[in-house]
């Protein structure tokens, strides 16, 4: 198994002399004003995390976007703040924005346009020269934010995700010194929901700006490959998979993303006596079952479906009612856009409407809290939840199954998984489903909470060595390794 130690020694040799810089849209870390003082406040899970754990292991300095209300008041003259606090173990520039530009760039441009457009879940993206306007002038900043710390040095830059698809054209364009790695997080759409974008040839040609580009799954980067093909005219080489663009030649992989599996163990040491009461404790949940579900609250979650199936559940397995208990995590997101303002609204009301049908006065059978909770107690609930249920119809990767199947105790919880997740691929052995069919999906829920002991620690103990083994570690060795190969 690949450790922290194997990434040190490997960032190290790979390295060399080069600075080493992740660009990335959400900070880990923000400062916040209360009536205590300026406060640090680690943010909700996502690709930043998984980045600040890499970071905090081989040090260099991580470029996002302020987010806090006292960022501005711990920074130095260029914008940096050395974090965590304790540790120091690297720095964090950050780039301010005017909320015209949030709006343009983030709410507008990111997750209205490109978000619908790479997750097939029939959501219909908005095209908006003006947003697309403030996305380039972001990606802007961030040029200018990366090139303000390089000198003349040598570096190697880590650009994550959807957000930033124009920045490493722009870096490229700025200095022949930069050796530029893009890992897309979420899907990439077949090339008949891509070619009705506007912008579709600049934001390829900005992607094409690396020297390599990771997906989570194979199919993602063949979308991209035809993409740029039929879009651009690239040559494509396929042994080992290589676009040849203009003087350029940008290689794709697929690579993907573990997490830190024994950050969470250690954490989990701290909590060994936590058992089924917590739930009691907290909620006055007291029933046989618990299954749990964590999202932020988004359209490709599937969190309709996931209604649909326990409420199905509960009407084709009536022995269960009284008995079961599904508890819903939700982190609101992106509050502000109007399909997520009416799907929040969906949620609530199918809630209150499953509850109406199915309650007594001592018992309903969901509990939906909307509100952002600490990791370390979401990872004692997954501890003793009888089972995890991963609904999302488009997925690119779905950190929350791998943290669901490592917390949980081996002959006691089960995962039950979209196969439109891109971790199904490496959990095969959890008990996978097609929300959309809400029927078998109910099916697939009774089969996991009355399966054999023996068989769940069997599927549990194949999906704990597929995450060892596909760890944090690998993942950024693996994507560092592919990025300088044949350089």
């Amino acid at each position: 198994m690949t450790t922290a130690d194997d990434l040190i020694k490997f960032a190290k040799k790979a390295l060399r002399n080069k600075k080493f810089i992740v660009a990335i849209q959400r900070e880990p870390y923000i400062h916040t004003e209360t009536p205590d003082g300026i406060k640090l406040q680690k943010t909700a899970g996502g690709a930043h995390i998984l980045l600040d754990g890499i970071l905090r292991q081989i040090g260099g300095l991580m470029v996002a976007i302020a987010s806090g209300n006292a960022d501005s008041q711990v920074v130095d003259k260029h914008n940096r703040v050395l974090v965590p606090p304790k540790e120091k173990a690297y720095t964090l520039k950050r780039i301010f924005l005017k909320k015209k530009e949030l709006d343009g760039f983030y709410y507008g441009f990111a997750n209205q346009t490109l978000w619908p457009l790479c997750h097939a879940v029939f959501v219909k993206p908005i095209f908006s020269a003006a947003w697309w306007d403030m996305y380039y002038k972001v990606n802007e900043k961030f040029a200018d934010a990366i090139i303000e710390e390089l000198d003349s040095e040598e570096a190697f830059v880590w650009v994550n995700d959807y957000h930033l698809a124009l920045l490493p054209k722009m870096l490229k364009d700025r200095s022949s010194k930069i050796t530029i790695g893009t890992f897309w997080h979420i899907p990439w759409p077949t090339h008949e929901i891509f070619r009705i974008c506007p912008w579709r040839k600049e934001l390829l040609q900005g992607l094409l700006g690396s020297d390599f580009i990771g997906f989570h799954r194979g199919y993602h980067v063949d979308n991209f490959t035809e993409c740029a093909r039929r879009e651009l005219g690239v040559i494509v080489d396929n042994e080992p998979r290589s676009l040849e663009y203009g003087q350029s030649q940008t290689k794709l992989a697929n690579i993907p993303a573990g997490i830190d599996y024994h950050e969470i163990k250690a954490k989990l040491e701290r909590h060994k006596n936590i058992n089924r009461r917590i739930f009691k404790t907290h909620y006055g949940i007291t029933t046989q079952y618990t299954v749990i579900g964590v999202d932020r609250i988004d359209y490709t979650k599937g969190l309709i479906e996931r209604l649909k199936i326990i409420d199905r559940f509960l009407e084709k397995y009536p022995e269960f009612q009284e008995k079961f208990t599904y508890l819903s995590i939700g982190a609101p997101s992106r509050i502000h856009i109007p399909a997520y303002k009416a799907l929040n609204r969906e949620i609530f009301d199918l809630v209150e409407k499953i509850n109406w049908k199915y309650s007594t006065s001592a018992w309903q059978p969901i509990y939906f809290i909307d509100r952002v909770l600490p990791r370390e107690r979401i990872f004692e609930y997954y501890r003793v939840a009888d089972a995890c249920l991963v609904t999302s119809l488009d997925d690119g990767m779905n950190l929350v199954a791998k943290e669901y199947v490592i917390c949980s105790e081996n002959d006691k919880g089960m995962l039950i998984l979209s196969k439109f997740t891109g971790a199904a691929k490496d959990l095969k052995t959890a008990v996978l489903i097609n929300p959309y069919n809400i029927d078998e999906s109910a099916d697939a829920m009774f089969s996991a909470l009355t399966m054999p002991k023996d068989e769940r620690i069997k599927r549990n103990k194949a999906m704990e060595v597929a995450i060892k083994e596909n760890n944090i570690y690998k993942w950024a060795i693996d994507f560092i390794n592919k990025t300088f190969e044949n350089l």
